[in-house]
């Protein structure tokens, strides 16, 4: 988890050699619009959690795993 007022969103290892996007605040992995984040290339997923930082996304309620 993060300290408070750190980034609601931050990266992780998963399977292989992909990564995902997780919710610093549950340590769940993040899914937006239905679609979840991971198995991503490294570079890609800590572009996507700089954005989803930046502009403040708020994952889906539903469908935290």
């Amino acid at each position: 988890m993060t300290v408070k007022g750190g980034p609601r969103f931050d990266i992780r290892k998963d399977s292989g050699a992909t990564w995902e996007i997780f919710d610093t605040t549950t340590g769940r992995t993040v899914f937006i619009g239905g679609k979840p984040y991971f198995d991503l290339p490294q570079d890609s997923a800590d572009t996507l959690a700089d954005f989803m930082n930046s502009v403040g996304m708020v994952p889906d309620k539903d469908t935290l795993h």
